[in-house]
């Protein structure tokens, strides 16, 4: 284990490192056939074509260097197996880990790569779970591994991406974005349509609030382990009451909220909350019946801007 002779920010071929080192020349992780190492290959941009939007250098919550690089699986749920297996174990393996990141394209084909350095995964917290979509665009659950730099690494690998600590989480209230259709927690059963009446229903909703003279945020969650911001629905800071809003009224949509604003709850600082389903309808009454016995309220439109609390 240890040196390839490399020193960080070389430039070479998947070629030349097949040559000097063993592997392939195709795919992310690529264990060497001939020597103790694994070769990872991290290409953010390409990254992003297929879901891996987390992958980069990061820091945890002590300001100390990362490097998160999502699994190898294109498609379902990502295991740790195989290739993936082989990075969670290559201490176990006596491997090492080593990281290049995407550089240029050859005129000649192929791709260069820079040399980032050795890396290792953490040892209290190897990987994280991500919710993503697939290749196919379907949702699934990914790996993220978080590496440890092991001496000199790239230093520009190690000081972008400050916000992705999850080390532990946290809960802060922040200013409500208007017409927010793209959202952070969006409910993957729901179209276009849907989620563009729910953030038009949301926002009727905070002027009928501010109306009231009440003072009305998002609440923004990071649960420990999570690389991603959940942003909440309103909370009605006067109320201290937690929304969440559906665009329809449907028992789907019910069910889902109810979800949703348990999950909140936990980890929002305000824990004894009022818990209340915002809807663009009343919803059928054994729906009401459900809600009432989860103590969770219900408010529902009644003619544009008008709106009624069961």
């Amino acid at each position: 284990m240890g040196s390839i002779g490399l020193t960080p920010g070389d430039i070479r071929s998947r070629e030349d490192i097949k040559r000097d080192w063993g592997g392939g020349i195709q795919g992310g992780i690529i264990p060497s056939d001939t020597t103790p190492n694994v070769f990872i290959y991290s290409d953010p941009a390409e990254a992003e074509r297929y879901g891996y939007h987390w992958d980069g250098p990061s820091k945890d919550v002590n300001g100390a260097p990362l490097f998160l690089y999502t699994g190898t699986g294109n498609y379902g749920d990502q295991y740790i197996t195989g290739l993936n297996g082989s990075v969670l174990r290559h201490k176990e393996h006596g491997r090492s880990l080593h990281l290049f990141l995407f550089y240029s394209d050859r005129p000649q084909g192929g791709k260069l790569h820079t040399y980032v350095g050795e890396y290792e995964v953490d040892s209290d917290l190897p990987y994280v779970r991500e919710d993503g979509l697939d290749r196919a665009n379907e949702q699934r659950s990914a790996v993220v591994f978080r590496l440890r730099p092991v001496g000199s690494v790239l230093p520009d690998a190690s000081a972008q991406h400050s916000a992705a600590d999850v080390s532990v989480g946290e809960s802060r209230l922040v200013p409500v974005e208007s017409v927010n259709v793209t959202g952070f927690d969006r409910d993957p059963t729901q179209g276009g349509t849907a989620r563009r009446r729910e953030a038009e229903l949301s926002d009727r909703y905070l002027k009928y609030l501010v109306g009231l003279g009440h003072d009305v945020k998002n609440c923004v969650v990071r649960p420990r382990g999570v690389l991603r911001d959940l942003r909440t629905d309103l909370f009605d800071v006067t109320a201290n009451e937690l929304y969440e809003a559906k665009g329809t009224a449907t028992r789907n949509a019910v069910r889902l909220a109810i979800g949703q604003l348990f999950d909140y709850r936990r980890l929002i600082e305000s824990k004894d909350a009022t818990l209340t389903v915002l809807l663009p309808e009343r919803p059928a009454d054994d729906l009401i019946a459900l809600l009432r016995s989860c103590n969770i309220g219900c408010v529902y439109e009644s003619g544009r801007g008008n709106f009624v609390r069961e």
